[in-house]
């Protein structure tokens, strides 16, 4: 299976999320190996130039606050103590 685009790709993904819990030796768990196999091939001849990591934050909050503040919202509520 080759993943042509990222169309391709985000079906694979959301398929591979549907079916992640096949018992070993289904069809379900064959399909998923070759899903994950084609994603991973994806990535990696993607790598860089389109990849799906984090988005670049340009706003206020970056994802290193959210685990000090909790929700975006509760940034204007921090207080020097």
């Amino acid at each position: 299976m080759n993943i042509e685009d990222k169309a391709e790709y985000d079906a694979a993904a959301i398929r591979a999320n549907a079916i992640s819990d096949a018992p070993e030796g289904t069809p379900e768990a064959r399909e998923l190996a070759r899903l994950v196999a084609a994603i991973r091939a994806w990535d990696e001849a993607h790598k860089g130039e389109q990849s799906h990591g984090p988005e670049p934050v340009s706003g206020l909050t970056r994802p290193d606050d959210l685990s000090v503040s909790g929700l975006p919202g509760n940034l204007g509520k921090l207080h020097l103590d």
